[in-house]
């Protein structure tokens, strides 16, 4: 039985990460099994469907990226879409602190 692949989920990553790489191997597992072809690389459909798919799913962006000797596609970057972040205030004579409170 094959290995069933999710889509990346923004909600699963950590506040301090900016961004996530999915690699061109993952790409092509989850666009095959979505579609139920055997894509060997990532063509225009490919990027095209994982760009919407990514946008659906809430990432704020996708940037496809070459590899570096055949130019062939590597994967991509993901990423993370601004969160809320909890802060604390103190005022105090002089000086105002804002500090992220942490999970």
């Amino acid at each position: 039985m094959a290995r069933k692949y999710k889509f990346p989920d923004p909600k699963s990553c950590k506040l301090k990460d900016r961004a996530v790489l999915c690699t061109a191997e993952r790409m092509l597992a989850i666009y095959n099994q979505a579609k139920e072809i055997d894509a060997k690389r990532i063509s225009k459909s490919v990027r095209s469907w994982f760009a919407a798919e990514a946008q659906a799913a809430g990432w704020a962006g996708v940037h496809f990226l070459p590899e570096v000797q055949s130019g062939h596609g590597a994967g991509c970057v993901l990423f993370i879409p601004p969160q809320q972040i909890n802060v604390s205030i103190k005022v105090t004579k002089q000086t105002l602190i804002l500090a992220a409170e942490t999970e």
